[in-house]
């Protein structure tokens, strides 16, 4: 009998350890949440806007995939600008991710990108295969790309108010981030700098190894020199930056355009600000397909923008963990990041 007691205490033991593993494993920011995903792809009437390097003003629609919660909302808004030459699909993993944990997602293709999207069925089976990133090299300047995101937001918070509309009821527009990977992080640097004075209302900027729009040693407008002008709380999360061509950093040669630690280093006046790098992260590694085999490098993008839009989106204080406490820590201390120096970050919540 007391054998049998002492094999059933070992036996619930051991399953009350593997429920807290998997509870604890599940909590991770990088893990799928609890709340089922709706996708909806929408497009978005934009006017023209034709300026001289920006071409692609002479479009009047852009495309964004939605990724809406499926429970009672408002939630956080959260627009991702996808990397160039590329599409929203590069960020369809994000979507889902953060739709889980409670976030309407709006991942828009720029209107060039659009553009094939819209073309006839033998273009766009094309297109689907992942040949349409051709389209994107028509963005070559920022106003047009800065001043689109900050209208998918004003569409956004409209259709909250819309009962037709999948975002009826799901967008709070109190908590609104704007996060960029690659031209994407460009884009919204100067997006925000708009917001600040024109709006809409913007909470906090995510930036996945931003680059500036470099031809050589020549930028056509430098996001650098907007970045002091910033205000609000901002995160930089860097890869390795040492792929050539281009997937570099702007420090080591005229064919290299990232400029995550020198960006980080322009944010002189956010009320808050994070960096770290992604160590043996490339700068593609911010790219998430959706794929359910994800790498170290993804995991630690998304563990860390995650935490980072759940404290400044949700006042979640459990982020500080990943931000500023023993998560972090034991994260720089296996290499799997390095901070940058001269972080501003709250000490509690």
């Amino acid at each position: 009998m007391k054998r049998r007691n002492l094999a059933a205490a070992v036996v619930f033991l051991a399953l009350m350890l593997g429920s807290t593993a998997a509870a604890s494993q599940g909590s991770q920011p990088e893990g799928l949440g609890p709340l089922p995903v709706q996708v909806r792809t929408v497009q978005i009437a934009v006017p023209v806007s034709v300026l001289p390097h920006d071409p692609e003003g002479v479009f009047t629609s852009l495309i964004a995939d939605l990724y809406v919660p499926q429970a009672t909302g408002p939630f956080p808004l959260v627009e991702i600008s996808h990397d160039w030459p590329g599409t929203r699909r590069s960020l369809a993993g994000w979507g889902r991710l953060l739709a889980s944990h409670g976030y309407v997602v709006i991942v828009p293709d720029r209107r060039g990108s659009s553009a094939i999207d819209t073309a006839p069925p033998p273009i766009a089976s094309v297109g689907e295969s992942g040949l349409d990133v051709p389209a994107d090299i028509v963005d070559l300047g920022e106003n047009v790309n800065s001043d689109d995101m900050l209208r998918v937001v004003r569409w956004a918070e409209a259709q909250n108010s819309d009962t037709t509309s999948a975002l009826y009821g799901k967008v709070d527009s109190k908590h609104v981030a704007l996060a960029g990977h690659s031209i994407g992080g460009y884009y919204a640097t100067f997006a925000v700098a708009k917001a600040q004075s024109a709006g809409p209302r913007i909470t906090t900027l995510l930036l996945l190894d931003p680059t500036d729009e470099r031809l050589g040693n020549y930028a056509l407008d430098s996001s650098l020199a907007v970045a002091p002008s910033l205000q609000l709380p901002t995160e930089v999360l860097a890869s390795e930056e040492k792929t050539h061509p281009i997937q570099c950093n702007m420090s080591f040669g005229p064919d290299c355009t990232i400029v995550s630690e020198q960006e980080y280093a322009a944010l002189t006046h956010t009320s808050a600000l994070y960096g770290l790098r992604i160590v043996g992260a490339v700068h593609t590694d911010v790219e998430d397909y959706g794929s359910q085999s994800r790498t170290e490098p993804q995991l630690m993008f998304e563990r860390y923008g995650i935490s980072w839009l759940n404290y400044w989106l949700k006042n979640d204080c459990t982020a500080l963990d990943y931000l500023n406490g023993s998560a972090a820590l034991t994260d720089q201390q296996s290499g799997r990041i390095a901070l940058f120096q001269g972080s501003r970050l709250p000490g509690s919540c």
